[in-house]
Parts: C-alpha cells; sequence; structure tokens
C-alpha cells in the first residue's frame, strides 16, 4: 500500500474509531470487557467490523444514487438513536454479546445495499446484445426474473431504444438495479455476512454469526418473525442474549433516522434526481430540521414548502407507529422457562405513537402566514354509484357477459395450472363444466380445474375490486417460475362485479395448488349482494379449483331460451376454446371444444354485401401461426377480367341522345377501401319532364370479420363505415374486401377496453394489424402464379392507403432474400 492510500486508510478507520469512542453502548461494552476474559476479542471484533462496515457501505452512492444515503453517517445515527431508545438502566445491564450484537447490527443492517461491482456488470448485461454474456449464472437469473415482475418497465425500455432515447433507457436502467439491490439488500447481507464472517463474530466459544445475520435479515422483514428467536440463548455461564430485543431496537432506530442530514443540500442539488419516489424520499428527509426522541417521546419537527412534502412525512411517522406498536407487543411478550423471572430491565417502555405537533407548513416573509393550509382531502369514490357503475349495464352492456367474465377466469386458471404442471412434469388435463339447472331457483354454476385460490389471493385480489392477480408482481414472479406460452385474459380485477347484474347470490368454493403436490385449506365464500361482507368458512373441494354458483334473479337473460339455444349461445360467447368446455343443460350435455369455430362457412358471412359475380373470383384459405398468434380463415375477393386482376372493370358505355342532348349511361366495378363496387350512370326524369344523369352504386363484396382474442369473441366491427368511425378509432382500411374468421391466442394480444367490447388503438393493434397483412399477402403470393400475383401486388399498392397494409406487403420482398 503506498503512503498516500495508507494515510488515507488510517484516517477512515480513525473516524469510525473516534466516532465509537462516543458512543455510549461502545463505552459500557468496553468497560464490562475489561473484565471479561473474552474482552479484547470482543473489542477488536467490533473495531474491526465497524471500519468494514463503514468503508464499504461508501461505495452505495454508485449505484443508489437517487436514494435517501444509507452510509456511514448514517450507521453511525443507528448506533446513537439505539442509545435514545435504550435507556441507560438497561444499557447497564445487557451483556457483553447482546451490546457487541446491538453495535454490530447498527453497521452491518445496510451492508446489503453495497453491491459488488461484479454483480452490478452481471445485472447490467440484462440489456446487453452480446452473444457470449454468461446468462447462466445464479445472479444473472435472479436480476432477471425479478425484471420480469415488471412487464411495463421492459417493454417502456424497449420503446424508449426503438424512439433512439439513450439516456432515458440508462436511467430507467439504473432505476431497475436501484430498486433490485434495495428490495434485496437484507439477503445480501446475510451473503456478505457469510463469506466475510462466518465463524468471526464469537463470543468465547460461542460463535454468534448465523443470530448475526438473521438480526440483520430481519430488520427488513415482518416484526412478527423475531418472535421466533432465542430470548435466552447462552453464551457463556450465566451470560445470555435475548435476540428479539436486539432486532426491536435495530428496526425502530433505523426507521427513526429520517432526518436532513440523510440527505444533504448540496448532494440534493447536484445528484440526478428524477424517479418521483427518491424525490419523495429526498424530500421528506430534507424538511426534518429538529427533532426529540427518548423512550418517553418521539417528536419530529418539520417545517414544510409544499402540502404533498408534509403528506410524505406524515405517511412516514404513520409507519413510525406501526413499527411502535410492533415493538410493544413484541416486548411485552418477552418470557422464557429459562430465566425465571425473566429480566425486567428488557422490558422497557415505547411511545405508542410520534407526536406530530411540530409538523406543519412553512411560514412565509415577511407576513409570518403559512405557505399553505394543509388538509388531508384527496380524490374519494363514492362507493355505491361506482359499483353501480361498474357492475351495470353502462359498463358491460349486457347481462350475459356476466358468464364470460366467469368463463375467463376459468380458462386463465386452467392455463396457468397447466402452464405449473408442465414444468413440474406432473399430468394434467385442463377442464371446466358449465351448469343451468332449477332447484326452485334458476342456478348458474361454472366449475374449472384450475389453481384455484387461498385466502391470501382471495382477501388481496378476489375482493379488491380493480386489482387483478394478474397484473401483479405474485403473477409475474409465477410467470418467470413457469414457462407460460399464453397471455392470460382477465386483467381489469372487476369480473367478478358482473355477476350481479343476473344475481344477488354468489357462492363460491375453491383450494388452491401451491406446489407439485401440495395445496392450501379449502374456502367456501358466500356473497349476498355486492356490498355485502364475504362470509369465508371451511370449504369441501378435495382437489384445486374453483366452483362459482349464482343463484340467478327473475328475467335473467337465458330464462326463456330452449336448452339447444342456450348451448348455442355459450359457443358464441367463447367460439375458440383452447380446451374442451362441457356444457350441461336440464335436457342436454354438449362438449364445446371449437369444432364450430373451425367448421364455420363463409357461407355464414354472405349476405346482400357479399353477392357472387362472374368478375370476382374468390380465394380461400387458413391461418395458423403461432410466432403471430393468428388462426382461422381467410376469403379474399379479386376483381379480374379474362382471367387476369384488373383494378376497374367497365362493364357497359353508351352514348344516348335525349331531346337534342348527348349523355352517357356507363356501369363499372372498380375497388373502394374495403370493398367492391358497381356503379352506374343512369337517366332519370324528374317532375318537369327533363332528363337527368342520376348515379347510383351498389356493394358487391365488403369486407366483414369475426374476431376471437384468446378464443374470446370480442363483439367489435373492424371494418366501420367511414360515417360511423370515430378518431383514433380501431379500423382497417384496406385496397381489397376480405371475410375473416379470425382468433388471436398464445403469447400475442390486443389491449381492450375494460367491457371487452372495444379493442385499444395502440402500437399492438398497428402490429397485428401489419402482421395480418403480411400473413394474407404471403398466403396470396404463394396461392396464386408468379404472374398473377405481381399484377395483383402493384394494383395493391395502388390503391393502398393503409400504411400497415403496406409495411406487411413490402415484408414479403425481405423473405425470398
Amino acid at each position: 500500500m503506498d503512503i498516500e492510500n495508507k494515510t488515507s486508510t488510517d484516517d477512515w478507520r480513525q473516524e469510525t474509531q473516534l466516532g465509537l469512542e462516543s458512543s455510549e453502548l461502545y463505552k459500557v461494552l468496553k468497560a464490562k470487557c475489561a473484565s471479561d476474559p473474552a474482552g479484547s476479542h470482543v473489542i477488536s471484533l467490533v473495531d474491526e467490523a465497524v471500519y468494514y462496515a463503514y468503508q464499504r457501505t461508501k461505495t452505495i452512492m454508485l449505484h443508489m444514487g437517487e436514494y435517501t444515503l444509507h452510509d456511514g453517517d448514517h450507521l453511525f445515527r443507528v448506533l446513537r438513536l439505539m442509545e435514545k431508545i435504550i435507556p441507560s438502566a438497561t444499557i447497564s445491564a445487557l451483556s457483553v454479546p447482546e451490546l457487541m450484537l446491538l453495535i454490530l447490527t447498527a453497521f452491518f443492517h445496510d451492508i446489503g445495499m453495497a453491491a459488488s461491482k461484479q454483480d452490478t456488470i452481471i445485472w447490467s448485461s440484462l440489456w446487453d446484445d452480446d452473444l457470449l454474456k454468461d446468462t447462466s449464472s445464479k445472479q444473472y437469473l435472479e436480476f432477471k426474473k425479478y425484471c420480469q415482475s415488471f412487464p411495463s418497465i421492459l417493454d417502456e425500455i424497449e420503446g424508449l431504444k426503438s424512439k433512439g432515447l439513450p439516456s432515458k433507457v440508462e436511467l430507467l436502467k439504473k432505476h431497475m438495479i436501484s430498486e433490485y439491490i434495495r428490495s434485496t439488500h437484507a439477503e445480501r447481507a446475510r451473503t456478505i455476512i457469510d463469506e466475510d464472517w462466518n465463524g468471526k463474530v464469537k463470543y468465547r466459544d460461542i460463535d454468534l454469526t448465523n443470530e448475526f445475520a438473521q438480526l440483520c435479515f430481519s430488520h427488513n422483514e415482518d416484526a412478527a418473525t423475531l418472535l421466533e428467536f432465542d430470548t435466552s440463548l447462552l453464551c457463556g455461564p450465566g451470560t445470555y442474549a435475548c435476540i428479539p430485543f436486539i432486532g426491536v431496537i435495530l428496526r425502530l432506530a433505523d426507521i427513526l433516522d429520517f432526518d436532513g442530514k440523510r440527505t444533504p443540500s448540496v448532494l440534493f442539488s447536484h445528484l440526478f434526481v428524477r424517479n418521483p419516489i427518491s424525490i419523495r424520499e429526498w424530500q421528506k428527509h430534507r424538511n426534518i430540521d429538529a427533532w426529540d426522541i427518548n423512550n418517553i417521546n418521539i417528536r419530529f419537527q418539520a417545517r414544510c414548502e409544499h402540502p404533498a412534502i408534509e403528506s410524505s412525512i406524515r405517511q412516514f411517522c404513520d409507519q413510525i407507529d406501526k413499527e411502535l406498536a410492533a415493538a410493544n407487543t413484541i416486548l411485552n411478550r418477552l418470557n422464557d422457562s429459562v430465566r425465571n423471572p425473566f429480566p425486567e430491565h428488557y422490558k422497557i417502555s415505547l411511545p405508542l405513537k410520534v407526536d406530530r405537533s411540530k409538523i406543519g407548513p412553512a411560514k412565509k416573509l415577511p407576513t409570518g402566514k403559512p405557505a399553505y393550509n394543509y388538509q388531508e382531502t384527496k380524490f374519494t369514490l363514492n362507493k355505491t354509484q361506482v359499483i353501480d357503475l361498474l357492475m351495470g349495464t353502462k359498463l358491460y352492456g349486457h347481462p350475459e357477459v356476466a358468464l364470460r367474465e366467469l368463463l375467463q377466469n376459468s380458462i386463465d386458471a386452467c392455463l396457468l395450472r397447466q402452464a405449473m404442471a408442465k414444468s413440474w412434469k406432473n399430468a394434467y388435463a385442463p377442464k371446466i363444466q358449465i351448469r343451468f339447472y332449477t332447484d326452485g331457483d334458476d342456478f348458474l354454476q361454472i366449475v374449472d380445474n384450475g389453481t384455484g385460490m387461498d385466502l391470501d389471493i382471495i382477501n388481496k385480489f378476489y375482493s379488491s375490486i380493480g386489482t387483478s392477480y394478474y397484473k401483479s408482481s405474485e403473477f409475474y414472479d409465477l410467470k418467470a417460475t413457469v414457462e407460460l406460452d399464453y397471455t392470460p385474459i382477465s386483467r381489469f380485477g372487476i369480473g367478478v362485479l358482473s355477476c350481479f347484474m343476473v344475481s344477488d347470490y354468489l357462492m363460491v368454493n375453491t383450494k388452491r395448488l401451491k406446489g407439485p403436490y401440495e395445496s392450501s385449506d379449502a374456502y367456501e365464500i358466500i356473497v349476498e349482494g355486492q356490498d355485502s361482507i364475504f362470509w369465508v368458512r371451511e370449504g369441501n373441494m378435495v382437489e384445486p379449483g374453483t366452483s362459482t354458483q349464482l343463484a340467478l334473479r327473475q328475467g335473467h337473460p337465458w330464462k326463456n331460451l330452449k336448452d339447444k339455444d342456450l348451448i348455442d349461445s355459450i359457443c358464441k360467447i367463447i367460439p375458440r376454446p383452447p380446451f374442451a368446455i362441457e356444457i350441461i343443460t336440464p335436457t342436454e350435455t354438449y362438449i364445446h371444444n371449437g369444432e364450430r369455430f373451425k367448421n364455420l362457412s363463409f357461407d355464414d358471412l354472405r349476405d346482400y354485401t357479399w353477392r357472387a359475380e362472374p368478375n370476382i373470383k374468390e380465394i380461400t384459405f387458413t391461418i395458423s401461426d403461432d410466432g403471430y398468434g393468428i388462426f382461422g380463415k381467410v376469403m379474399v375477393a379479386i376483381l379480374e377480367e379474362h382471367g387476369e386482376p384488373v383494378s376497374e372493370i367497365e362493364l357497359h358505355a353508351k352514348e344516348v341522345n335525349v331531346d337534342g342532348d348527348d349523355y352517357t349511361l356507363e356501369r363499372s366495378i372498380k375497388y373502394g377501401t374495403n370493398e367492391i363496387e358497381k356503379k352506374s350512370k343512369t337517366i332519370e326524369i324528374d317532375e318537369d319532364g327533363n332528363a337527368n344523369l342520376s348515379p347510383s352504386s351498389s356493394r358487391l363484396a365488403t369486407s366483414k370479420a369475426i374476431l376471437a382474442l384468446h378464443g374470446i369473441e370480442v363483439p367489435f366491427n373492424i371494418f366501420p363505415d367511414y360515417w360511423s368511425a370515430r378518431n383514433q378509432q380501431v379500423q382497417i382500411k384496406w385496397p381489397i374486401p376480405l371475410r375473416l374468421i379470425i382468433d388471436i391466442a398464445g403469447t400475442k394480444d390486443l389491449n381492450l377496453n375494460s367491457a371487452r367490447t372495444e379493442i385499444l388503438y395502440d402500437e399492438k393493434w398497428l402490429s397485428f394489424e401489419e402482421n395480418l397483412a403480411y400473413l394474407i399477402c404471403k398466403q396470396l403470393s404463394e396461392t396464386l402464379s408468379k404472374n398473377y400475383w405481381d399484377k395483383l401486388k402493384k394494383i395493391l399498392l395502388d390503391n393502398n392507403k393503409s400504411p400497415q397494409f403496406g409495411e406487411g406487403l413490402s415484408r414479403l420482398s425481405t423473405d425470398t432474400v
């Protein structure tokens, strides 16, 4: 080591040593160690460990620049706060191992924030295009799995890359790495302790490294986990350590350190802080200008310039209140049979709440008036009206969509279980049964053998309107573990409300699949009305899955349907199910496997807008492309004359003379947008006996589609007439008419409105339209002769007004390269 670096290191070590010498915990420890046979080792260990942690945490700012400082100053403040929380009498009564662990946890609890340079390089490589990078390491795979839990951010990164915005791309990448470091820092602290300090944290012959690591880890876990720790860990003759007590003190001291010293103004002014969460954290800490903390009272003083900052501080005080409540509960429960009576010095008194009396707006100069009038007022929702809106026909349009929503949930649950079973190499066959029956009232029941639900899913997602499991981090974490080859249909978290359009009584029996051979308890849920409380009790399901039963109201949409018509209506709602669905009515049982969709004939789509015409050639073919997720049938109408494609045909043209005036009477057929139309000009005589040319037109072939998304019907017209189309509405405007029977499936997707009645105009739609154009043009080029196709292609290009159709058509030339 050169002289300059040695001097710098010595100064740094001196800084930590000076800080320790002024600590009451360290002073008491040192005094007790003077008469303890293991004392010199303990002091040497504490000095070395504190230096190590202080040095390592200086690197946190390299990757966590936008967050409040978890640096060496924070560590010393945590130590000081421990001393303010613990009464002096208790500090004096603590054992040497307890004092040692308190000091060490103060300095090591955030050590996981200081990720190694090697790890950050591995994480950053996730977005590299280097084909030789190592993608098999544990660090790479775990970070990739974490990132996959945030698909919207990954999509945003790709979108910014395509727009050529590298600085914003880098900002998002750093944000993802920072969030990963923060969310995993407690586990990383355990790893660092294991790698660098295993077997070194000892008191006499007792190795306390495991307790030390678990304490550092526990500060980021639920406080209740402290109750699992040993309250009287024997460390030597008559020497004990109360591990839960140390954990409580660490948690409180850590959360209480939120004053301006953690975010010095000079750093705040110069750091590249843009993420809103980070700004809120910085501002929250910067506005604490004084505090008074002891085991009797906790009071913060904050003079805020903006109500959002005050709100953030008060919300943080709420978190401290919860921690205080947990701490008081744990300390009051400390007891065991080893030390009887259990020492009272652990059961310190703590305030119940933070004193907020000194938190408020800053005063303006020179008037001295508050900068604002703080109120907790926010937008609130009128629950009754919102529920009425969500479950009523204002959103869904038709009451029968309740069945569609339930089917969507069951299909998703079955496909998810299928993917899980595949990854576990377990046999599984998805099953859904729909039953209509009468037992006094009419009942609708849907039973599936999907993943089912446990109490956690019920409380967090099923009963929380607007919160979809398939948009949650829990789902994306599972998705990263099992290879899903489909996109969930349910995504809005409001489908269950549609049930109350047709029923006032909902009974659900469910049991959740948790592992290859593990499932939760069975539960039965009864809800009588959308505003009723959930009645949850022990259920009777044996295998994982869900059964939902509705007692239908009088006048429900299936009331007067014959059984055959009822089955037909279900098949229309879900024309192409991903697996067979059993439909049971009082008189019929039908297995719906999508054959109706496969067997749909274009004759079913023929009407007055698609008529037989000698000059129109019809070409039909199927599309089945897993890559683009497009499956179905297509019929294309081509205008031709003498066996060749043409853009227009003049059927008749004749000059006539009426009362000395010449008129040209004509008939022609030509392409229009999404159609082939026949135009004619004839002579009409008006009321005064004058002759006038009268133009008229009729449609010979007009585009029309039956569209499904993941097997579920989308009742939306993608070929609207120009007078009914809205601005920015999804619509296909192609230079050739066609009839489509299409399902978009697999991992491909379109975004729909919450009622699933309209496709949203966005990048997914534009990509789908281009891919559909490509597949249709590719099929035409392979079906028709080269000469015929070349002529038709020129006609299409000349008449085309759709950028997506043009892109799809132009991609054909690259296929042959």
